[in-house]
């Protein structure tokens, strides 16, 4: 059971975990971090950032010979929703139709092309 949300940097981590086909050892994720985000985070500081992200549950760190890897317990559609439910309702009054109007204020006309083919598929089901 998760007690609290990702920081901004483990939210980092969490992306390079999430987009990357296999686990990553730590000196591969520091890597990551580095190439996709520009952190280039000492090995010290991204380990305890990962202990911490362990305790919450969002990973587990398994040791291997000389490396250590980050296994992913939670997955990114699962987070997504999570915090955008969250979103909902601290910034919208759990409102779906106030969240869309702010979103809709700067939408292109292919973007509202595209939104309304998405409403239509969840409308056939």
């Amino acid at each position: 059971m998760r007690e609290r949300d990702l920081t901004n940097r483990e939210i980092l981590i969490m992306k390079c975990a999430w987009s990357s086909e296999k686990e990553l050892s730590v000196l591969e994720m520091q890597e990551r971090l580095r190439e996709e985000f520009g952190w280039d985070a000492k090995h010290s500081t991204l380990r305890t950032f990962l202990v911490d992200m362990e305790g919450k549950g969002f990973i587990a760190l398994e040791r291997r010979g000389r490396h250590s890897y980050v296994k992913v317990l939670s997955g990114e559609d699962e987070y997504k929703k999570t915090q955008t439910a969250k979103m909902l309702d601290f910034w919208f009054d759990g409102s779906s139709q106030k969240m869309m109007s702010a979103l809709t204020n700067e939408v292109t006309e292919d973007s509202v092309d595209h939104l309304m083919g998405v409403l239509d598929e969840l409308g056939d089901d």
